[in-house]
C-alpha cells in the first residue's frame, strides 16, 4: 500500500495572527488537508488551534533580526529534520518574505532529495537600496545576497508568485517562466464580509468606540517604510476644519515606525481628534472593524521599485465592502487593479496635497463609495475568494511530483 504525500509548510507566520502571509498559508494547509495531504508547519507565530491533518510547531526566539534571521533559520532547520526524518515528508512549501524559510527549505531539499516550492509574495530584496537598510548594508553585500538568492529560487522546483509583473521580475533573474505560477493573494470572503445593515455598523461602532456618524477611513496593518504616512497624515491637517471623517490606523509596529510614532506625528500637526490608532488585532476582530468603516487606506510610495506591489490588505478591504484610496507607482499593479474594477480612488503622487485633494473629493461622494464598495464585494466573490484561489496550489503540487507520492528514504 503506498503512503500518501507528506508535506513540510516553513513560514514565518502562520494562523492565528492576522496577517495576511498567515492568512494565506492556512488556506494552503486547509486546501492541502482537504486534499488528504498530511501537513506540518514550522512557524514563529504561536500555536493557537488544533486542526485534523495539520501539525503546526513554532520556533520563536526572543530576538527577531529583520530581513534575514541565522538564528531563526537554524530553529528551523533542526525542527525540519526531526519531522522530515519521523513523518517521511515527500515535498517542502517554504514562504518568502523572509528568506530565512527559503534557505532552510533549499538546504533540506538538497540534503534530502525532495521537492521544494516556493512561495513568493514581494520582490523584498529592493528594500537593501532604500533607507534605512542602505545605510547598513553595503551596496556590495546587497547585490551578493540578491545573485545568492537568485540561485536559491533557480534551484526551487517551483515557484508561486500573486501577479505577472512579479513573475516578469523573477524570470528576469533567471528562473525558467515554465516553472512559475500565479496564485493571487485573494481574501477569506466568510471573514471579511460587510455589514448587513445599520444597524450592524452602528453595534460595531460602539463595540470599537468608533464615532456613529463619521466617515472612517482605515488602515489595517504592518507600519512599514514602503508607506507614506506621513504625508498621509499632513493632508489629514489640511482638512483640519473638516469634523465629518476620521482616520483609524491599526498598525503593527515596525523598525522605523510604530502607534506611539504616528500620534507623536497627530499631535504635532494638531490632529489628534482626526486620528485614531489602535494596536494589532486577531482576524476575527479586524474583520470586524473593516466592516464598519467606510475606505481602506493603502498610502503606498511611489518609487518604482514598488511596481510589482499590490499589498494583500487590498483584498481584506474590498471583501469587506470598503473602497480603497490608495498611492503608489504610476502603472504599477496596484494602479492597474483598481483602474480595470473601478474599485477605488487612486492618487498620482504621495504630497500631502495630492492626499488632501483625495480625501475632499472622497468626503463629498459617499453614494459613490457605497457603490464601489458593492462592486468590490462581488469581484472579490466571483474571482478572489482566498480558499478558491488555494486551490490551485494542488495543481503546482501535481506538476512537481508528476501526480507521484514521493517519500524520502527512513535513514
Amino acid at each position: 500500500m503506498r503512503e500518501k504525500l507528506r508535506i513540510l509548510l516553513l513560514s514565518e507566520n502562520f494562523f492565528p495572527p492576522s496577517t495576511a502571509s498567515a492568512q494565506r498559508l492556512y488556506a494552503y494547509a486547509k486546501t492541502l488537508v482537504s486534499h488528504s495531504y498530511d501537513t506540518f508547519v514550522i512557524t514563529k507565530s504561536p500555536v493557537g488551534f488544533e486542526s485534523k491533518g495539520i501539525t503546526v510547531i513554532s520556533r520563536n526566539p526572543k530576538k527577531i533580526i529583520p530581513i534575514f534571521d541565522p538564528i531563526l533559520l537554524i530553529l528551523y532547520f533542526i525542527a525540519s529534520l526531526g519531522v522530515i526524518r519521523k513523518h517521511h515528508i515527500g515535498l517542502i512549501i517554504s514562504t518568502v518574505p523572509k528568506i530565512n524559510n527559503a534557505v532552510a527549505g533549499f538546504l533540506l531539499s538538497k540534503l534530502f532529495k525532495i521537492p521544494h516550492i516556493i512561495d513568493i509574495r514581494d520582490y523584498w530584496e529592493t528594500s537593501l537600496f532604500f533607507y534605512p537598510l542602505d545605510k547598513i548594508v553595503p551596496r556590495r553585500l546587497a547585490f551578493l545576497f540578491i545573485k545568492t538568492t537568485s540561485m536559491i529560487y533557480r534551484q526551487a522546483n517551483s515557484l508561486i508568485t500573486v501577479n505577472e509583473t512579479l513573475k516578469n521580475i523573477l524570470i528576469k533573474r533567471g528562473v525558467p517562466h515554465k516553472r512559475i505560477h500565479i496564485i493571487p493573494s485573494g481574501a477569506d470572503t466568510s471573514l471579511f464580509r460587510p455589514c448587513e445593515n445599520d444597524n450592524c455598523v452602528r453595534l460595531l461602532r460602539e463595540r470599537y468606540m468608533l464615532p456613529l456618524s463619521k466617515l472612517i477611513l482605515v488602515y489595517g496593518g504592518a507600519l512599514a517604510v514602503d508607506y507614506k504616512f506621513d504625508a498621509l497624515l499632513e493632508a489629514v491637517s489640511y482638512l483640519r476644519e473638516n469634523n465629518n471623517f476620521l482616520l483609524l490606523i491599526i498598525g503593527r509596529p515596525t523598525l522605523l515606525m510604530n502607534n506611539k510614532t504616528i500620534l507623536q506625528i497627530a499631535e504635532r500637526l494638531g490632529i489628534k481628534g482626526k486620528v485614531k490608532v489602535m494596536d494589532p488585532l486577531p482576524a476575527g476582530r479586524l474583520a470586524e472593524i473593516f466592516r464598519c468603516c467606510d475606505v481602506g487606506v493603502i498610502p503606498l510610495d511611489d518609487r518604482e521599485s514598488l511596481r510589482h506591489v499590490i499589498t494583500a490588505k487590498i483584498f481584506a478591504y474590498l471583501s469587506s465592502g470598503l473602497p480603497v484610496l490608495a498611492s503608489g507607482p504610476k502603472n504599477g499593479e496596484l494602479e492597474k487593479f483598481l483602474t480595470t474594477y473601478k474599485v477605488g480612488f487612486f492618487v498620482e503622487g504621495t504630497t500631502p496635497k495630492e492626499f488632501a485633494d483625495m480625501l475632499k473629493t472622497i468626503v463629498r461622494e459617499k453614494s459613490k463609495i457605497k457603490d464601489m464598495g458593492s462592486t468590490g464585494r462581488r469581484i472579490m466573490e466571483e474571482k478572489l475568494d482566498r480558499y478558491e484561489l488555494s486551490r490551485s496550489i494542488i495543481d503546482v503540487i501535481h506538476h512537481v511530483t508528476g501526480g507521484h507520492i514521493i517519500l524520502v528514504n527512513r535513514s
